[in-house]
């Protein structure tokens, strides 16, 4: 988790001091095996190879024209155009060198054809580093932040691998001619949740899900540290935002505290989290009619769904839960 309250600002010059290196004023006419940087934003800045060398080791490149603040890094010998800047620090590696190029490309907009990063520019832009006790840059931070999230990454990628395979090839079939009307506040008890402002709770010890009005990563917008005296919601409690992304709608499958506007949803009956995934689909269906100037904090209660039942009238929660365990993939859930 990136704590930005932990990072300070700094002059590139101040963590990469300028140092004299030779550039060339085109490219070059004889072919070597020596990468020739220039202000490309194509293969890692890399246009052809030459013979002579600028610098040898580890080292971030920045373009000081085409697309300005293209930031690539490097290791070993290489070539330099007028058009590029190199930025050179003891501690740099690739984790962290990284972990400085994505910041640095976020400068991008400030320059353009008529507004270059010449005449030192580069280095007198100001950027947000994370920082140690003693308010120098966070190297280790930085490479332990890189490194996690490709371990991360790769980690996925395995799992992604095993969840593309499932052995459900015939979903159940339904006709939607007899399901019945039901409004929400008769199939759940519904509350609003517990109001807690994310600005207020500490990011920086992740043990409980903060549920928010993002459409997004399952509504969870943060990890927070558990708080005294305020327990967290319910795990297998639906969650809807009433204001935001109005009707974001999920199941929480751990204990969660939640953000404003944020209502749970407790079935009356007893029922499995696929008949609530079912129903979660249903009410998603309905955010069409609400905006961020029509919110459903008031009307969430009577919203309207239709589902199947059985023969006395009750929603078929038993059809819903084979339903969804039957579509291909429900078998990964």
């Amino acid at each position: 988790m990136v704590v930005l309250s932990k990072w300070k600002e700094f002059e590139i010059s101040k963590v990469f001091p300028k140092i004299s290196v030779k550039k060339f004023s085109s490219i070059p006419e004889e072919e070597g095996d020596i990468p020739f940087i220039s202000s490309t934003s194509l293969n890692n800045g890399v246009s052809t190879y030459s013979n002579e060398c600028s610098y040898e080791g580890k080292c971030i490149t920045v373009s000081t024209n085409g697309n300005c603040f293209d930031c690539f890094y490097h290791e070993g010998k290489i070539a330099l155009s007028n058009d590029v800047e190199i930025l050179v620090n003891p501690n740099l590696n690739e984790s962290n060198a990284l972990f400085i190029c994505t910041i640095l490309n976020k400068e991008q907009f400030k320059w353009n054809y008529g507004r270059k990063p010449k005449n030192d520019k580069v280095f007198e832009t100001v950027i947000r580093l994370p920082q140690t006790e003693d308010g120098k840059p966070n190297w280790k931070y930085m490479t332990e932040y890189v490194n996690e999230i490709e371990n991360r990454e790769r980690e996925s990628g395995r799992i992604i691998k095993d969840s593309l395979v499932t052995s459900n090839k015939n979903p159940l079939s339904f006709n939607t001619t007899n399901w019945k009307p039901f409004i929400l506040s008769e199939l759940f008890d519904i509350k609003y949740g517990v109001n807690l402002e994310l600005s207020k709770c500490n990011e920086e010890v992740q043990e409980i899900n903060f549920v928010a009005r993002t459409a997004e990563n399952n509504g969870i917008s943060s990890k927070v540290e558990r708080i005294n005296n305020i327990l967290p919601q319910d795990a297998g409690l639906i969650s809807v935002a009433g204001g935001g992304s109005v009707l974001s709608t999920f199941y929480q499958d751990e204990p969660f505290y939640s953000g404003r506007d944020l209502y749970t949803l407790r079935a009356k009956k007893n029922i499995d989290k696929y008949a609530k995934l079912f129903i979660i689909t249903l009410i998603k269906r309905e955010k069409y009619k609400y905006s961020y100037g029509r919110q459903a904090n008031k009307t969430l209660p009577n919203i309207e769904i239709k589902l199947p039942v059985i023969k006395d009238g009750s929603p078929d929660y038993e059809f819903m839960s084979n339903y969804i365990r039957a579509l291909p993939f429900g078998d990964r859930i």
